[in-house]
């Protein structure tokens, strides 16, 4: 078998999109659902993979898997990078090497809750004030000219009426 080979072999022994082991014959990975045919390398999240820095801290926290804090610098690493599903992947491939690794279990729910906590923050961004809406302001300014223009029109005309023509009181015969 010749080296271009295996490495296709091995590539296709393993869902594209999430890692998980594929079964020969099957049309759809069972894990995340990925059908195969229809999957195209361009589709590929680029947020799936780490950067350079990223592998570094990988490697460091692989390295000395019990130290916590190595563990936590990666994962502060990827959310400040927005890397948080390479991050996930990494965890999620070690669980399948080691099922049951407690690091890993931890590590992954510590990721999936930042992923899913910024999510929310990203959703509850507070609407705009109205205020600051220019249909507001046209609003109030169209207002404030009708009142201007009904105290033309109104106002001064009342009172003209008034220094126009005084009243006379007239007594009237008894």
């Amino acid at each position: 078998m010749s080296e271009s080979e295996t490495s296709t072999s091995r590539e296709s022994a393993a869902c594209p999109k999430c890692g998980h082991r594929r079964t020969s014959g099957a049309a759809a990975c069972p894990r995340c659902g990925l059908r195969f045919a229809l999957w195209r390398p361009s589709m590929a999240d680029p947020r799936a993979q780490l950067t350079p820095a990223g592998l570094e801290l990988w490697q460091q926290a692989e390295a000395n898997w019990q130290d916590l804090n190595r563990h936590q610098a990666f994962a502060r690493y990827c959310l400040q990078a927005n890397l948080l599903p390479a991050a996930g992947r990494c965890y999620r491939d070690r669980l399948n090497r080691f099922p049951g690794d407690a690091m890993a279990i931890k590590m992954q729910a510590e990721i999936l809750a930042k992923a899913t906590l910024g999510l929310l923050v990203q959703k509850r961004q507070p609407a705009e004030p109205v205020t600051r809406s220019k249909w507001f302001w046209v609003i109030i300014l169209a207002a404030v000219a009708l009142a201007i223009a009904a105290a033309f029109i109104w106002g001064p005309g009342k009172l003209r009426a008034r220094a126009a023509s005084p009243t006379i009181n007239v007594p009237l015969p008894q």
